[in-house]
């Protein structure tokens, strides 16, 4: 059998570019270089100040991360999941919630099948690709199962991290589809950027 690699020439990527602007693609640098949240984190006060004099109030970063890390109740630190939070305070909730990986993982994956809150879809995606258990094969099992195209887009963000070339057929029929069916959402981009991820891990050069 062919190996699905192979599939993935300069050509395939010529014709199916990255956009500039998109949640996967700002997810996918979030997964892959975590120091973008750190810097996320330092433009905070600035954009604070900006904001404000719009009329616009950003989240207390420093108060959400303070309740988040006094916060012991399971089912509390789950609803925070939906919650709009600043990027430290959300860093600082997943990682709480990773270390209770075993309790937390199958609400997250009801979650994920039901929700269209997109605060909730991209915490159940960070928590997904970085908690230990590999979830490839559940992502698969229950793709069709879930409500949100938004999700199912990002899903394919975490095949990219945890799953291997055999994918790769499904990740390229995902994206054909989003490209027909929701052009206007750039929904494509979750399984492209998954696309790309793969080609780094099993072909670097």
């Amino acid at each position: 059998m062919k190996d699905p690699i192979r599939l993935l020439t300069k050509d395939y990527f010529h014709r199916h570019p990255v956009k500039a602007f998109s949640a996967a693609r700002l997810a996918y640098s979030m997964l892959l270089m975590p120091e973008v949240v750190t810097c996320l984190e330092d433009k905070l006060p600035e954009l604070r100040e900006m904001t404000a004099m719009r009329g616009v109030q950003l989240p207390d970063s420093a108060q959400q991360k303070v309740l988040v890390e006094q916060e012991e109740d399971a089912g509390q630190l789950f609803r925070m999941l939906r919650r709009p939070l600043a990027p430290d305070a959300c860093g600082a909730l997943l990682r709480k919630l990773l270390k209770r990986e075993a309790e937390m993982l199958p609400e997250i994956q009801r979650m994920i099948l039901k929700t269209l809150n997109s605060n909730a879809i991209e915490n159940c995606v960070y928590f997904m690709a970085k908690c230990k258990e590999n979830c490839s094969e559940w992502i698969l099992q229950h793709y069709e199962e879930v409500r949100e195209p938004y999700a199912r887009s990002m899903l394919c963000l975490v095949l990219g991290f945890r799953a291997g070339t055999a994918v790769i057929p499904f990740l390229m029929r995902q994206l054909e589809q989003f490209e027909k069916q929701c052009p206007q959402h750039s929904f494509e981009q979750g399984p492209l950027m998954a696309l790309y991820e793969i080609r780094s891990r099993f072909r670097p050069d």
